[in-house]
């Protein structure tokens, strides 16, 4: 029964990843607002830097950067505080597909709660910070790379407009080369990675709140060429609510969960479980049932060595494992990823069938 909910959690990613898109809008107004201040701030000190005078420069440089991120993580929060619920409210829909059945909707305070206690990817996307560090944390180093960029360019002797520059980055190359352009990519990693947090948080309270009709939850890893090792690894395996690892595993991951329900006949309906669905990949709608590693095997040689690397690609493709060993043995009991020297000590025979 579980499998044919990964239309619903699909649908639901597609919808997950165009609100990450709507917020990097949101982000882009908000950096423009940075650099603004920032050129402003910056032409008024004049021609030259002079070093007797450049730790107030760079004192009123952090209070500026910090005055225009306040506003525009407080919205975030609120928006993040939106969007769990909305999620809540989404998995609850999705189980209320089950006949006699009404979930159970955890209230917003107990949402909210959750994905602010809850720590981030533990290991693997926010090194177990919680959401507010893990979006402070962001911010503070944006200060520090524009103060860091200030402080040398005064110490070399660098002109303002030089150190502008630096920051803003050169037309020539779209601005994509200055400090600023650093600022964006990590921005957006982290808005990224805090909305699939807050959505993987919000569902797994849903869950919680119906456990009496769940035996646990599946992993469900995006079937494309750029999913991880980790979650092309977790890919199809099912844990006990509470007891397993949980999106997201690394930044920008893009991995959600789909609730593994008990049978009819187990929640007491004399019927028969419905048919698998379908879940999406690269290539079209797929069996919800296969796992990433089954649907690499059907892939072309070229695209299972950009996936996987050409090492590992030999392995998988000429080691002599199916797609269910070779996914277990990439992780390890951490769900950590294995390196090829710790997978040729583990298995040297598939390493000597595969001639690598």
């Amino acid at each position: 029964m579980a499998a044919s909910l990964h239309d619903q959690v699909t649908r639901r990613q597609v919808f997950l990843e165009r609100y990450k898109a709507e917020e990097l809008r949101r982000l882009d107004a908000f950096l423009r607002d940075i650099d603004r201040a920032l050129r402003e701030r910056l032409g008024r000190a004049g021609t030259a830097f002079q070093r007797d005078r450049i730790e107030g420069l760079l004192t009123e440089v952090g209070t500026l950067m910090e005055a225009i991120q306040r506003p525009y993580q407080r919205d975030l929060f609120d928006r993040l505080r939106e969007l769990a619920t909305h999620e809540a409210d989404l998995e609850a829909r999705s189980l209320a597909g089950l006949p006699l059945f009404q979930p159970t909707v955890p209230p917003p305070a107990q949402l909210h709660a959750a994905v602010f206690a809850a720590p981030l990817g533990a290991r693997g996307a926010g090194g177990g910070l919680l959401l507010e560090a893990f979006v402070s944390r962001w911010a503070e180093n944006d200060r520090e790379r524009v103060i860091g960029a200030i402080r040398r360019g005064a110490f070399e002797g660098r002109t303002t407009d030089q150190i502008i520059r630096d920051i803003r980055g050169t037309q020539a190359r779209r601005f994509q080369d200055g400090i600023l352009a650093v600022n964006r990519r990590a921005a957006a990693t982290v808005v990224r990675t805090a909305v699939q947090h807050v959505a993987t948080q919000a569902r797994m309270e849903t869950l919680q709140a119906n456990a009496d009709i769940l035996r646990g939850y599946e992993w469900s890893a995006t079937l494309d060429g750029r999913t991880g090792q980790i979650c092309r690894s977790l890919d199809g395996r099912v844990f006990e609510l509470g007891k397993g690892p949980l999106p997201p595993a690394h930044p920008n991951c893009r991995s959600s969960i789909v609730p593994v329900t008990k049978s009819f006949r187990e929640l007491g309906i004399d019927a028969d479980d419905l048919p698998p669905g379908m879940r999406s990949s690269v290539d079209g709608p797929v069996d919800g049932t296969l796992t990433y590693y089954e649907w690499l095997k059907r892939q072309p040689r070229a695209f299972v060595e950009e996936a996987l690397g050409p090492t590992r690609a030999r392995l998988f493709l000429k080691g002599g494992i199916d797609a269910e060993e070779f996914a277990r043995l990439q992780l390890d009991r951490n769900f950590q990823p294995l390196t090829l020297e710790e997978l040729r000590r583990l298995i040297p025979h598939v390493f000597e069938r595969a001639g690598v």
